[in-house]
């Protein structure tokens, strides 16, 4: 039988510390593990793939004819689930489970930043100033509005209703109604729960159907002060419609961790609007962010091995 061979491409902040790597070799040993760095991976190492971690040109695509397995570093698939040089036949998978806990407490912390007004006391710091705040947003009985429960969704929604708040959560598709939220709706029915909203929180992955998500036609729909939080993708919002919403006080506030472009270029006007936090799509970063995504890789690398069914496998159709 011949040796599996699995590529490990790392690139931006995805990597595995070399006694993780020592770990999957003594686990697998019929197993050949490939490290590369960066867009150029030797052309024979690409041509034997079975299996890819990482983010793959469509260079690198093209280059893999063995290729069964894509496994991304990231929650998002966007580049890839729709990406006519992945092969239908590859199994797509993402790493949705490691950013939940992390993405959640961020967003809350940028709600409750908004909500204490620490980015005005920091303003004021900075320029040495002393100007107690005379008014504020509580999140306990406030309602907090969920649009996209996946990973990091529910965890924010679990957080926000252990904080007190009224939770009504948002997806694609209803079943059943989770004890985290208070109400439940399809997308369809976003635009009548949007102006009950103190809070709405976007962790909307990019889709056809997602991007651009909130127009100016939705923005004009949220309740007057509103503050809108997105940890999700930056291309389900029409920024300029959020700009313009920002500018006029139609909304409170916003704490952007995504963008539609980034780095969010130096010209853009959301980076002089003092009711904006932009965080520079930090939400993921953790102690133990390394440690959980091994650990799926490990459960995963199991099951290619054993031909079983992977773990978060994305529907291309649906691109998550």
């Amino acid at each position: 039988m011949s040796s599996i061979h699995i590529v490990f491409n790392y690139r931006g902040e995805w990597t595995l510390p070399a006694d993780k790597v020592s770990e999957l070799k003594a686990a697998f040993p019929d197993v050949t593990f490939i490290e590369a760095a960066g867009r150029e991976v030797p052309p024979e190492v690409l041509q034997e793939a079975d299996a890819f971690v990482g983010w793959p040109t469509d260079e690198m695509l093209d280059a893999m004819p063995k290729l069964r397995w894509l496994q991304l570093p990231s929650a998002g698939a966007n580049g890839y689930a729709d990406n006519p040089k992945l092969r239908p036949e590859v199994v797509l998978t993402n790493s949705s489970g490691v950013f939940g806990i992390p993405g959640a407490e961020h967003a809350i912390a940028l709600m409750m930043a908004f909500a204490r007004r620490i980015h005005i006391h920091r303003d004021q710091q900075h320029q040495r100033v002393w100007k107690p705040s005379r008014d504020c947003l509580q999140v306990q009985d406030a309602t907090v509005l969920v649009v996209g429960l996946g990973d990091i969704g529910k965890e924010v929604a679990v957080r926000a209703k252990a904080l007190g708040a009224h939770v009504i959560g948002v997806k694609r598709q209803v079943t059943t109604s989770p004890p985290y939220v208070d109400e439940l709706y399809d997308t369809a029915h976003v635009d009548d729960v949007l102006p009950h909203a103190d809070f709405v929180v976007s962790a909307l992955p990019l889709t056809p159907e997602t991007r651009g998500f909130f127009s100016a036609e939705r923005f004009a729909k949220f309740k007057p002060g509103a503050v809108f939080v997105n940890i999700g993708r930056g291309g389900s919002v029409d920024e300029s419609a959020l700009v313009a919403a920002l500018s006029t006080g139609r909304l409170g506030g916003a704490g952007l961790d995504v963008t539609a472009e980034e780095p969010l270029p130096p010209d853009n006007p959301l980076w002089g609007l003092e009711n904006v936090i932009i965080t520079s799509h930090s939400a993921g970063v953790s102690p133990t962010k390394t440690e959980r995504r091994f650990q799926l890789l490990e459960r995963n690398i199991r099951r290619f091995v054993n031909g079983e069914r992977l773990e978060n496998v994305v529907d291309r159709k649906l691109g998550y």
